[in-house]
């Protein structure tokens, strides 16, 4: 069972208890007895994907052994450090002994940009972790020259100078980037290189970024960075942290790792919201942190614990390998648009770095990897819970292996506020679907609208600023039903005070049933059909009160059970998301409710 104890500081800033921690313990109890089809994964399936990516850049690495991208024509932020880390793993893994030279000379690049405090695109907090773990396989390979001129580098890495996020006389709040560089820092001092003062003095600040549930909380809270940042000091704690933080980023990290488990899609993959959502990193550095806790856990003798992470691990790498691409690499984001159009990035992802990313990661992965811990069923597979975070305006359930995601209050910026995912196991996760689309393009989510004046507003358009609270109750939660209702209270002036919608969630389907508290005497029902995915064109047919939609042989059909009569009709605008392009279907209906249903599966 799991130790809730925390120290007195923690108690201080109310977090003595995790608010999950009785459903991580019921949710424990029922993994006992559950059964699933193992993977069939091995440690060893991790560098089929690195090795792919590898391949991919290595016809883009420089004289000088940087890794220039393919599409900007240049050496962008960490790809350099995250090939050598990558490649090396290929290296001292027998598979590609014949990258010996090539990883040795993009630890050289990277080094000595870290020692010059000239990295590339100015992000050398990211560099110097993967940088420790190449030098660290790589070093006894090398001729003593070129350790010593390595080990002449490590030590001259000043990283108030090589790093931006750091704490200063003007600048007193750091975030996701100082603690990559932590970690970094933690590897210098284990091999001797500097000590523990920089990672003492961050560490202190960085504290108040946790959740009573051990997630971190960047700015905008994104869900992408929450995970990024933990999957770090999980690391670092396996490598032998012993600081004076180390007790309590233990038990924030084990409480963490837990509600990580429980938000995990059954196909793998991280909640989507915020920043960098559905890049497949996110998948990536779950596979880490797992693989991690996994271990952990079988140290402690918690088998079915030690299963459940190990399942989550490969869970999480089976979404990558589903965005392999021809050429090897992967697209970085989950659609299949040409990487030259930037579909579904952010102003800062780029083709090289956010692939190398996932290899270093999948690298690092493999590095904690134990094929003696069998898998077994993990949350994903058996449901049984809500998951309320109220930090993250997010509410996450699964009955199952039927899981919805809910926003409550979206950022406009990236996301719309209403039922953003619905995944089924074994369904095509874009089916769903897997998000609708940023309120600054337009709003969309699975949903309502109501009549403001002559216009539809939609509560997919209703964003953080106009949400004034939202009430989440449960009302039941076993893996055959979880049925729960969220309170959405309007901060603006209007016909509509609140909307009410109680979700019946079972392995099957998704019913939702929307009440409005308010002057209105009609609705609009929406629903965003997955339209195109970059590479395939959906099917999409209504008839009458039911929307169909098929993409390969996974199916979602949504269905207005009440009132009877509702006539829905495509609306043949596409509306640009992550994924691609959705296309609403809409009906209009007589009243202030309205119940609807949502049924994926595989057709033959």
């Amino acid at each position: 069972m799991l130790g809730w104890l925390v120290p007195q500081w923690m108690v201080l800033m109310g977090l003595a208890l995790s608010p999950l921690a009785p459903t991580v313990e019921r949710v424990q109890q029922a993994l006992e007895k559950a059964e699933v089809l193992p993977s069939g994964l091995r440690r060893d399936d991790y560098l089929m994907v690195v090795a792919g990516i590898v391949n991919f850049f290595h016809r883009f690495q420089m004289p000088d052994g940087s890794i220039v991208d393919p599409f900007v024509h240049r050496e962008v932020q960490y790809s350099t450090p995250c090939y050598a880390w990558a490649a090396a793993v290929l290296v001292v893994s027998g598979k590609r002994s014949d990258l010996l030279e090539s990883a040795a000379k993009a630890l050289d690049c990277a080094l000595q940009q870290l020692a010059d405090a000239k990295p590339a695109d100015r992000h050398g907090d990211f560099f110097t972790f993967p940088a420790l773990l190449a030098y660290e396989h790589l070093r006894d390979r090398m001729p003593p020259e070129r350790r010593k001129r390595w080990e002449q580098l490590l030590g001259a890495i000043d990283p108030y100078q090589a790093y931006r996020d750091v704490l200063s006389e003007k600048k007193w709040e750091v975030h996701n980037w100082n603690i990559v560089a932590i970690a970094g820092e933690f590897l210098r001092a284990r091999h001797g290189f500097t000590d523990l003062a920089f990672v003492e003095r961050h560490l202190a600040v960085q504290l108040k970024h946790f959740t009573a549930e051990g997630l971190y909380r960047d700015p905008n809270h994104p869900m992408a960075y929450d995970h990024f940042p933990r999957h770090f000091l999980a690391v670092m704690l396996e490598l032998g942290y012993t600081g004076k933080f180390r007790d309590t980023l233990t038990e924030l990290l084990e409480r963490a790792a837990w509600t990580s488990l429980l938000l995990q899609s059954p196909h793998g993959e991280l909640p989507t919201g915020g920043r960098s959502a559905q890049h497949q990193w996110n998948e990536a550095m779950q596979c880490v942190t797992y693989e991690i806790w996994a271990r952990r856990k079988w140290r402690e003798g918690n088998e079915v614990a030690a299963k459940a992470f190990k399942r989550a691990a490969h869970l999480a790498f089976q979404s990558i390998r589903h965005w392999v691409r021809p050429s090897g690499e992967l697209w970085i984001v989950k659609n299949r648009f040409d990487p030259a159009l930037r579909h579904g990035f952010e102003g800062y992802s780029f083709h090289s770095q956010y692939n190398l990313l996932v290899a270093s990661m999948l690298a690092t992965a493999w590095l904690f990897a134990d094929d003696q811990i069998p898998e077994g069923a993990c949350p994903a597979d058996v449901g049984g819970f809500v998951v309320h975070l109220p930090d993250f305006h997010k509410v996450i359930a699964n009955a199952g292996g039927m899981y919805v995601e809910v926003d409550t209050a979206a950022d406009p910026n990236y996301n719309s506020t209403g039922l953003l995912r619905v995944h089924r196991k074994g369904v095509d996760p874009l089916v769903g679907p897997s998000d609708g689309a940023a309120i600054k393009d337009e709003p969309l989510a699975i949903g309502i609208a109501w009549r403001e004046g002559d216009r539809w507003l939609p509560l997919a358009g209703l964003g953080q600023q106009q949400i004034a609270r939202t009430e989440v109750t449960v009302h039941e939660q076993t893996p055959q039903q979880v049925a729960f209702t969220i309170r959405y209270e309007m901060n603006r002036d209007g016909r509509v005070k609140a909307v009410i919608e109680t979700y019946e969630v079972t392995p099957k389907q998704v019913r939702v049933t929307v009440e409005v508290d308010g002057a209105v005497d009609c609705l609009l029902v929406r629903f965003p059909a997955i339209a195109f995915d970059g590479q395939r064109v959906s099917r999409i047919w209504v008839e009458g009160s039911m929307a169909i939609v098929q993409l390969g042989n996974s199916r979602q059909t949504f269905r207005v059970d009440a009132p009877e009569g509702v006539k829905l009709r495509r609306s043949g605008r596409w509306v640009k998301s992550r994924n691609g392009y959705l296309e609403p279907v809409e009906g209009e209906i007589m009243g202030k409710w309205v119940v609807y249903s949502l049924t994926p599966e595989i057709v033959d």
